[in-house]
């Protein structure tokens, strides 16, 4: 499968100052990815790249085969984009908001905004005047709004800005529904490491301008060679510590409740599993620690989110 959205070698400078250096990363259709980093790392840099309100210096951005550099008009074609909160006209209803935002389209028919107004379940409050709307209501109709022209990608920076839990859950969930069934990739920045966690199927954490991680949500990283930690449970321990640390010396053992645990990648673990088994040590099972992904951010940035 083709990504819709790529980043190829992005580099952004302002002066004498690299703010952007060697981005590249590539979203999917019906793919939620999301773009982590601390503040000042580069996130809203890159996505003002994206939309067209910055230059790149070098490198390219590409949005369903076309290029942002080279034919933004086509490229930005194929996007919809919400910036926090969406902009409405709050004494209009939201099927004549809908309406009023289609005129700006050519293609944009009366079936499309109610479609859309379905999607996003507004349908049986359309002729609701959005002054009248709750927070998560405006958003929702903001992603109508955004996708209205059947765009391939739509942009979302923090997205659950401002909304209680109820309004957070309605949100992922209409997200996966928009994914889903419209088949976009959505691309969302956000400092909320537990929400992205909860929507994402992807994520880049970017750091001081550059793409520290790219790896899925679930844990495997795109990047070679990733080191997990991993506890064994084995018949004789002491001497497995001891077999391990004369023919893996790299690895650091430890004891843990009875067990030993280790820091090495799958192929290391395989290694060391056949090698303990061919030394007659019984292996009961190996388990693989799973990271949250606070903890797989804190990693990279050695630092926290403000």
């Amino acid at each position: 499968m083709e990504p819709v959205l790529s980043l190829k070698n992005v580099h952004k400078k302002i002066g004498r100052q690299q703010i952007i250096d060697d981005v590249s990363f590539d979203v999917y259709p019906g793919e939620i990815f999301g773009f982590l980093g601390p503040n000042g790392a580069g996130k809203t840099t890159t996505i003002r790249m994206i939309v067209g309100l910055t230059n790149v210096t070098k490198g390219d951005i590409t949005i369903s085969g076309q290029s942002v550099v080279h034919d933004f008009k086509k490229a930005i074609g194929h996007v919809g984009t919400i910036v926090e909160n969406p902009e409405m006209y709050k004494y209009l209803t939201a099927e004549k908001n809908l309406i009023h935002f289609g005129r700006m389209s050519s293609n944009v028919t009366k079936e499309d905004i109610q479609k859309r107004l379905e999607l996003v379940r507004l349908s049986h409050v359309k002729k609701q005047k959005v002054r009248k709307f709750s927070l998560g209501m405006k958003q929702r109709l903001g992603i109508a709004q955004a996708m209205l022209h059947g765009p391939d990608v739509l942009i979302l920076d923090e997205p659950t800005n401002g909304l209680d839990p109820a309004g957070v859950k309605e949100m992922r969930d209409y997200l996966r529904r928009v994914a889903k069934e419209e088949n976009v990739a959505i691309l969302i920045s956000s400092h909320l490491l537990s929400e992205i966690e909860l929507i994402c199927d992807r994520f880049a954490i970017i750091q001081e301008g550059k793409i520290a991680k790219v790896e899925n949500v679930k844990g495997e990283s795109e990047q070679p060679a990733r080191t997990s930690f991993f506890t064994l449970e084995v018949d004789e321990r002491d001497k497995a510590q001891e077999l391990i640390a004369d023919r893996f010396p790299s690895i650091d053992v430890q004891f843990l409740e009875g067990r030993l645990r280790l820091q090495a990648t799958k192929d290391q673990m395989g290694e060391i599993i056949t090698y303990l088994v061919g030394n007659e040590i019984i292996v009961y099972q190996s388990i693989l620690e799973k990271q949250s992904l606070e903890d797989r951010f804190f990693e990279v940035t050695s630092g926290g989110v403000s």
